[in-house]
């Protein structure tokens, strides 16, 4: 036997699960939270990685104002670049 919860939403919440059912053609929020927990499961499955490595290597960001990207080698290592 399947076993239930209840989970408490805010009203614009509900209004946005009711037009999210109405666009699938679902019969039940439960179906319809089902389908987006999905989509979302998904999506965040593609995305493999350590988001900390990405944003840590953004402190030795700097600011090259404008720039041509194909001297990108220059930008970052300042070496190369065209020309």
């Amino acid at each position: 036997m399947t076993k239930y919860t209840t989970v408490r939403v805010t009203v614009e919440l509900k209004k946005r699960l009711d037009r999210i059912s109405k666009l699938i053609g679902s019969d039940s929020l439960t179906a319809t939270l089902k389908y987006i927990l999905d989509i979302a499961e998904k999506e965040l499955d593609k995305h493999e990685g350590d988001l900390s490595k990405v944003l840590a290597s953004l402190t030795r960001a700097k600011d090259v104002g404008e720039s041509n990207a194909e001297e990108v080698d220059r930008y970052l290592y300042g070496v190369g670049g065209g020309g």
